[in-house]
């Protein structure tokens, strides 16, 4: 190893020092414990019906997602699961094939 070599490795591991404190300090947040909570798929499609104030077929709702999220919700998986909460009564409704509103 030459000495432009040994340079390079001494600085990788320094930088790499740094940032596994900034890591550290980064966990101990609160603010970012906050943004860093998981949400499910059916809490961002909630948020989503909740912002429309309307009806939405299940194509735009993935389409939002997509969009505003960066979320890539998988359709049959996610209709599934409105489903599932409409027949025990949670969160959704069905107003009409594939289209979902919130339940009042």
């Amino acid at each position: 190893m030459d000495t432009f070599d040994k340079i390079l490795e001494f600085y990788r591991e320094l930088l790499q020092s740094q940032l596994k404190v900034v890591y550290r300090y980064q966990r101990q947040s609160p603010e970012l414990k906050k943004k860093l909570k998981r949400t499910s798929n059916l809490d961002i499609v909630e948020d989503i019906l909740a912002a429309s104030n309307q009806p939405l077929h299940i194509s735009k709702i993935i389409e939002i997602a997509k969009n505003d999220y960066n979320l890539t919700l998988e359709r049959d998986s996610i209709v599934s699961a409105i489903i599932k909460k409409i027949r025990s009564g949670l969160r959704f409704e069905r107003v009409a094939p594939n289209t979902f509103t919130l339940k009042k």
